[in-house]
């Protein structure tokens, strides 16, 4: 697909006047390649495969945007006292125009060298390659003006991305039926497939229509994923949600430690796995995974703070676990209210509570007589289902 992102690294700049810099310079782009390589969704090259002795004289980024490369990572470092200064920045060649910058100071050491190097690399990859970041939200934008007869696999996959992003029911609808069309179009895309999974997980969890059928639909869709495409970690991803929602916790805990050995670093991956380990009892880990991953990303799903919620609630840190539920900021989705009613009972709110319940009433009007079964497709620990249970009733809820 000509949306398919493709990323040319240049050689960073040393304008240090100090040629002992170069190497530095030069290893931070590597850095940066290395990193930013790791996102599946993206294809990156280093510019020395394109720009050789044949191209000298012409215009680099002329050259690069005639071999099909869209996007351009590029920087520089420069002195500031005794302290480095390091820019980079991300242009759009199709538009010639710049999407982002950033500048970082850093003082550099013998010892902390590649450290620097590593910890730059790392947030940079980060803000412009995650399933968040600028460049698929950038990608994402144009996909979304497409008519959908014209969906490929790849503007299916940027659709699911979006809907991760906003979590809305129009988003979640266009998601749904463009990869059910992907899928007509191309039956073998195991990351397709998987995503599609995936989605029929999110009904089933969430009990919208025909949440029976999507329990089935994940098995059979995330099973077949696998067979297509054995070694992607979306696909292996999808599998470890399949297992969750199945409550077999063995092989959760099975695929999910494959996935973290592929060490993922984008927030819907690492993330996800982070935020399932937790419900499913891994709680110190998951959090620490999940606390780290925030401070770092610029994007990751609004739901990621149910378990941080639920971290501190089972600890009964009630107040931090208030400040985590006022952070699921998902208008379409109960369990953001779910989670702040429970937090205001055990509070003695009733008062605050009782706007939360009116909220999560009209967004699931059969709530009460469902509670403990929504309740327990996320948490699967008892003793926790019941104190969330009994954090409802304590703020008023008749469950």
């Amino acid at each position: 697909s000509a949306l398919r992102p493709r990323i040319a690294i240049l050689p960073f700049a040393n304008l240090t006047g100090n040629p002992e810099k170069e190497y530095f310079a030069q290893g931070l782009a590597e850095e940066l390649s290395v990193e930013i390589t790791k996102y599946e969704d993206l294809i990156v090259y280093n510019t020395l495969q394109i720009v050789n002795a044949s191209t000298e004289g012409n215009d680099v980024k002329e050259v690069i945007r005639n071999k099909g490369i869209r996007f351009i990572i590029e920087g520089a470092i420069n002195k500031s006292r005794d302290r480095v200064k390091i820019l980079v920045r991300l242009t759009d060649l199709a538009e010639n125009r710049q999407l982002w910058a950033e500048r970082y100071t850093e003082t550099l050491t013998a010892d902390n060298l590649i450290d620097v190097q590593e910890r730059i690399a790392k947030v940079v990859s980060g803000i412009l390659g995650s399933e968040y970041g600028i460049i698929l939200q950038r990608i994402s934008a144009d996909a979304r003006r497409i008519k959908p007869r014209k969906l490929d696999t790849y503007r299916a996959v940027l659709k699911f991305y979006y809907f991760q992003t906003h979590q809305t029911p129009e988003a979640a609808r266009e998601a749904f039926h463009a990869l059910m069309q992907a899928m007509e179009q191309d039956s073998n895309s195991g990351i397709a497939t998987a995503m599609l999974a995936t989605m029929h997980g999110n009904r089933y969890m969430l009990d919208i229509a025909q949440a029976q059928d999507s329990y089935a639909m994940l098995g059979k869709l995330a099973e077949r994923a696998i067979e297509l495409d054995p070694h992607s970690l979306i696909v292996n991803v999808a599998l470890a949600f399949k297992y969750f929602v199945y409550n077999d916790r063995e092989r959760f805990f099975r695929v999910a430690e494959k996935c973290l050995a592929m060490n993922p670093t984008t927030s819907m991956r690492l993330g996800a796995l982070a935020f399932h380990m937790s419900l499913f009892g891994d709680w110190e880990r998951g959090f620490n995974i999940l606390h780290s991953m925030m401070q770092t990303h610029i994007g990751f799903p609004l739901y990621f703070h149910g378990s941080t919620t639920l971290y501190y609630y089972r600890k009964k840190e009630f107040e931090k676990a208030l400040s985590e539920a006022r952070k699921y900021k998902i208008p379409s989705v109960f369990w953001g209210p779910l989670l702040r009613t429970a937090v205001l009972g055990q509070l003695k709110s009733k008062n605050e509570a009782a706007q939360e319940i009116a909220h999560l009433i009209k967004l699931k009007p059969d709530f009460t007589t469902k509670a403990r079964d929504l309740v327990q497709r996320y948490i699967k620990e008892n003793d926790l289902v019941d104190h969330v249970m009994e954090g409802l009733r304590n703020a008023g809820m008749k469950v």
